[in-house]
């Protein structure tokens, strides 16, 4: 009989446990979904299909990515394979649109030559056929500042400062502060390139290891007054909330955006 008892008062306990957990499951599971339909919708927003009329106007359009030249043993590959791809959408834009493919790197290697890849050169125009254009950029991590007069080192070709618009303040902030985050040239290139990439309707800030597929070949924005990024996990409604509010306290510009992934 106190066996009975005893297994009679578990179950009486484990039910009600087994609902609660069953529950705040379905919730979790609710959640989760209600936040990818919601994605998804937002996404779709932008990414509806263009009208026919632009393939027969002139759009401009850089890919742009940062490649590190002093380990380029471990990412030529990456870069062959993005340039592969880009070669093959490419057949499948229309004849008016053109797409450049921009490298900001440390060194015109041979690798880059044999790609058939050019140095320093800017569009000018709408006829020039797509190109990949290298612009040589000195990362944020060799940007040394002389201990003799204060000044830091901030182009790799002194020569071609027209191609960079840097602030040099800022840049030396950035180099005593987080140069050693070896992923902020991916980022620091938008900042400091403009000059380069000026010309172009649109533009495709992306990292090395990633594929151009054939639907980017009719892609455009509805709107350039949008930037469009890559969702990624980073967040919850609950810090972005606090960090809303940090924001605020701390009098800093709050542009509601979270979760921004590596490509733009």
């Amino acid at each position: 009989m106190p066996l009975t008892i005893r297994l009679y008062r578990s179950r009486k306990f484990i039910i009600p446990f087994l609902i609660i957990i069953i529950l705040l499951g379905s919730f979790v599971i609710f959640q989760s979904l209600n936040n990818y339909f919601d994605s998804i919708k937002q996404s779709n927003l932008y990414l509806q299909r263009q009208s026919s009329k632009l393939n027969s106007s002139f759009i401009h359009r850089a890919i742009l990515i940062f490649y590190p030249s002093n380990q380029e043993s471990h990412y030529l590959p990456e870069i062959r394979w993005l340039y592969r791809s880009w070669v093959e959408m490419m057949k499948y834009e229309s004849k008016n649109w053109r797409t450049d493919l921009i490298i900001y790197t440390g060194e015109y290697s041979s690798s880059f030559q044999q790609l058939g890849c050019i140095l320093n050169q800017i569009r000018i125009n709408n006829t020039e056929q797509a190109q990949c254009r290298i612009f040589l950029y000195l990362r944020l991590s060799k940007r040394e500042i002389s201990s003799l007069n204060q000044k830091q080192t901030i182009l790799a070709n002194q020569s071609k400062k027209e191609l960079f618009s840097i602030n040099i303040q800022r840049s030396i902030q950035l180099y005593k502060q987080i140069k050693q985050y070896e992923y902020i040239d991916s980022v620091n290139i938008i900042a400091e390139s403009y000059p380069t990439f000026e010309y172009y309707d649109f533009i495709l800030k992306t990292d090395i290891d990633v594929f151009i597929t054939t639907q980017f070949a009719k892609y455009v924005p509805l709107t350039n007054l949008t930037l469009l990024v890559g969702r990624g996990g980073y967040s919850t409604k609950f810090n972005t909330r606090r960090l809303g509010r940090i924001a605020r306290d701390m009098n800093w510009k709050y542009q509601n955006m979270t979760n921004i992934g590596s490509t733009w």
